[in-house]
């Protein structure tokens, strides 16, 4: 377990047991970066100030805080250590490492530990209030709609390849950051796997139809019956077959005629082109059914 030492809002000092290292500011910002969420650290209050409780949920509580390096705010998850196991903790690092680079993931930037608590930091990003995706132009709410989707497939594809499996692909655990980047969160509910497991896969994807459907039901007016255009009816149908010799991959599903008009190299993705577009309609009891591909 490392310490830092903050002075004036610079460090001054690193500590390890008996030994110092004493050095610049920009010195030891660049010997912090280096090690940040590879080792633990201790003494949370010497860099960040806690703003606002943001929320209490399950085992977790959920804080802004504010870096007295940088200025910056963060998000802070809070787990008592009485109450999570220290293995899921660990896991949770390990598993945000492997995911570090993926712009969809949550970031993580420090692990601090007290006497009681576990501390992770994440970068600031804020919750996505679904209800009010309204505009004027229809399409360019479907546009926000499509992009948010496709990146949840792409978190998926991402989760896969690397054998991780998340129970909780929820709209609650969608955040959005400063760039407008959707993030998955909620790691806790994560676990690594030791081999691929197609029903683990299966449930993901299924998680991402049941998202859909939520997310279309944001915006219409009667919730059984939900408007959901570009061919979004065959693919929530593929997503929610529960036959894993029937319901589409992963790769089918990024590949679906839902996602055509976009610009896969362009960052953030831009639509090609709006045309006038063909609704149809699917309601919660059609789900069961298939629907007719010529809709």
């Amino acid at each position: 377990m490392l310490k830092w030492k903050c002075q004036e809002n610079k460090l001054i000092s690193l500590n390890f047991q008996q030994i110092t290292i004493q050095a610049g500011n920009e010195d030891l910002l660049i010997l912090k970066k280096h090690l940040d969420c590879k080792t633990t650290y201790v003494g949370i209050r010497d860099i960040y100030d806690n703003v606002i409780l943001i929320q209490e949920l399950g085992i977790a509580k959920t804080c802004k805080v504010k870096s007295k390096l940088d200025g910056k705010m963060y998000i802070c998850k809070c787990y008592k250590k009485q109450e999570v196991e220290k293995y899921k903790i660990y896991e949770q690092l390990v598993i945000l490492r492997k995911l570090i680079d993926f712009k969809n993931v949550a970031q993580l930037n420090d692990f601090y530990e007290s006497s009681n608590s576990y501390y992770l930091i994440f970068e600031q990003m804020n919750k996505i209030h679904y209800h009010s995706f309204c505009h004027e132009d229809i399409q360019s709410m479907m546009f926000v709609y499509q992009i948010l989707n496709q990146d949840i497939l792409c978190c998926i594809k991402m989760l896969i390849s690397n054998r991780i499996f998340h129970s909780q692909i929820t709209l609650q655990n969608i955040l959005i950051d400063k760039n407008m980047n959707y993030k998955l969160s909620g790691f806790e509910h994560a676990e690594l796997l030791s081999e691929d497991n197609p029903i683990f896969n299966s449930l993901m994807l299924n998680m991402a139809g049941k998202m859909m459907i939520k997310l279309y039901q944001y915006n219409s007016i009667n919730k059984e019956l939900i408007s959901i255009p570009d061919y979004g009816n065959s693919l929530i149908q593929g997503l929610l077959e529960i036959k894993l010799d029937q319901q589409i991959n992963i790769e089918q599903a990024l590949s679906h005629q839902y996602f055509e008009y976009f610009d896969y190299n362009s960052s953030p993705m831009k639509q090609q082109q709006i045309i006038p577009k063909l609704k149809s309609f699917i309601t919660q009891q059609s789900l069961s059914s298939p629907i007719d591909s010529n809709i």
